[in-house]
């Protein structure tokens, strides 16, 4: 209704009425509901689905509980409407609604009184099925089916899936189940065995572009096909999710719609820019990337749709390599990228990447928008796996031929505590002295100085202790030993020690480092030279040792 309110002019003895709202907001629902599917062969990408349904509704085997399972966007919903309209349509034709029909109309509407749709997140208690397992009884009113849609179905509680397992093994023969859920592994297995389970696949990525066309081709609309691509590539397998974000885009655009609209509203990292993050890491070229990373975050990027776009990237490299030829998702300019890539990294370094990069996607997650973890993968995956420089004795010994060396000591696994004790002590006193010579003349020059790393080593190992006191006491027990460039040498004790630090915790102590020295630093953990392996006097522990001693191999439990 519209308002008038009369306002009184002061030149003028008269009213003239004015409206507060100049125009109504037109209503229009969203793509995703306008464009749903009414028929079976409207479906995206579930043939295996559909087929199945369409030759179960026309030789009247019909199902009386389905389940439905899958990811968001796939089509449950939908699915569960269509099996609604066929088994209630009466101009079925080889399992499919004709969509014409008073009851298919009905439904399409959301006015057909049984098709009962149950929200399973507010309707999750034993009060709700018991109020179901009641009203189940009672005839259809409009259909030759009563149709009960459960949508995340997983959220019932135990008791209510127990109120409900009766009914659904032997439901009244005009009532029909279809569950939806997201996550099928949290349905009971006493539920799962009494329907028909479905597992809906995510969308294939030319499903989703080629019905994005057909869309704007019925909205009359233009759009280059780079653009659909790329909102494509987004959406992940989940049409609705690209329906969503077509519909953004079309506003956005007031226009023809292209790559560069479809990259300033969602933020989506363009593919050249994660080429270029992989040229850098080809190249071992750590300014490249760095400089990558910085151009992103100044454009205001999301580090972690670039981070997942890069694991993707890294994905097609690995399908190139082994197969000879790019994924037939890629364009034709990705093709060839993908292809001249893939010729100058091995299969074990784009293994690294890919695994580095996962562990950044995490990391990500709770760095509060820093890019300082990407860029310590990025100077991570570039620099070359070197060993430190041996001191000088160590040099001059290996200069020396075999015949005039000493003969190797004896193993002193066998020996007393006392002597390994001994060793030890003596070698913790001529430490400092031996690791200064590490540093080789040639070796390049340090971001920070040995000396404040030490001052800072207390503050790291309080953080470290903060989380766990386990972690805290290694670190207390290592000592910075040299610096070349940006990597810190941190010397362990222990074998067992320095495996699990290098291989599974160095991640958590270059992001440690680099926040207290305020600097992108590195880590490389090596044995303290001159410090034996301290031999433990239980001889059970000392087996466990011996058994367990690959990291990889242990889990920390606090």
């Amino acid at each position: 209704m519209r308002v008038r309110v009369f306002e009184r002019s002061r030149s003028t003895e008269g009213a003239r009425p004015f409206s507060r709202y100049h125009h109504t907001v037109p209503e229009r629902a969203a793509l995703y509901r306008r464009y749903r599917p009414q028929t079976f062969s409207a479906i995206v990408g579930q043939e295996h689905v559909t087929r199945t349904l369409r030759n179960a509704i026309a030789s009247g085997q019909v199902a009386h509980a389905y389940l439905l399972s899958g990811v968001r966007g796939t089509g449950k919903t939908s699915i569960a409407r269509l099996i609604a309209k066929a088994v209630n349509c009466p101009n079925t034709k080889d399992g499919e609604p004709c969509d014409r029909c008073e009851t298919c109309v009905a439904i399409r509407d959301g006015r057909f009184l049984d098709l009962i749709e149950i929200d399973a997140a507010s309707n999750r208690g034993i009060d709700e099925m018991r109020d179901l397992r009641d009203k189940v009884r009672f005839a259809p009113s409009m259909g030759q089916y009563k149709v009960y849609v459960i949508d995340e179905a997983h959220q019932l509680t135990t008791e209510a899936f127990n109120a409900l397992l009766k009914t659904l093994e032997e439901p009244p023969p005009h009532a029909m189940f279809i569950l939806a859920t997201t996550e099928s592994q949290k349905i009971p297995a006493t539920i799962v065995s009494r329907t028909q389970r479905f597992d809906l696949r995510r969308i294939p990525h030319k499903g989703v572009v080629a019905q994005l066309g057909k869309i704007v081709g019925q909205e009359k609309l233009e759009a280059d096909p780079a653009a659909l691509d790329a909102i494509a590539r987004q959406a992940q397998g989940s049409l609705r999710d690209a329906e969503s974000m077509l519909d953004m885009v079309i506003a956005f655009a007031n226009g023809p719609i292209t790559l560069k609209e479809v990259d300033d509203l969602l933020g989506a990292s363009d593919w050249e820019e994660t080429a270029a993050l992989f040229d850098a890491l080809a190249a071992a070229d750590g300014a490249k990337g760095v400089e990558l990373i910085g151009r992103l975050v100044d454009d205001g990027r999301d580090l972690r749709l670039f981070v997942r776009r890069a694991i993707e990237h890294a994905r097609a490299l690995v399908f190139t390599r082994a197969t000879g030829h790019p994924p037939e998702t890629a364009s034709e300019q990705m093709a060839a990228k993908l292809t001249a890539q893939a010729q100058g990294i091995s299969l074990d370094q784009l293994a690294k990447i890919a695994k580095r990069l996962v562990e950044t996607e995490q990391h990500l997650r709770t760095s509060e928008g820093t890019p300082l973890p990407l860029e310590l993968a990025v100077l991570d995956l570039v620099t070359s796996s070197e060993k430190v420089a041996p001191p000088p004795d160590a040099r001059r010994e290996a200069d020396r031929p075999a015949a005039a060396r000493p003969p190797a000591p004896p193993s002193t696994r066998a020996e007393p505590r006392r002597d390994a004790t001994r060793g030890s002590v003596v070698a913790i006193a001529e430490r400092r002295v031996v690791t200064e010579a590490t540093i080789t003349a040639g070796a390049t020059s340090p971001v920070v100085k040995l000396e404040t790393v030490r001052k800072a080593w207390g503050e790291l190992v309080e953080r470290a202790k903060e989380r766990s006191v386990g972690k805290a006491a290694q670190l207390a027990k290592a000592e910075p030993l040299a610096i070349d460039g940006a990597t810190i040498v941190v010397g362990f004790g222990e074998e067992f020690a320095r495996l699990l630090w290098q291989d599974k915790r160095r991640p958590e102590l270059e992001q440690d480092l680099s926040e207290i020295l305020k600097t992108a630093i590195r880590v490389r953990c090596v044995r303290q030279p001159g410090v034996p392996e301290a031999v433990p006097d239980d001889p059970m522990l000392r087996a466990a040792i011996d058994t367990l001693g690959r990291p990889d191999r242990i889990m920390e439990i606090e």
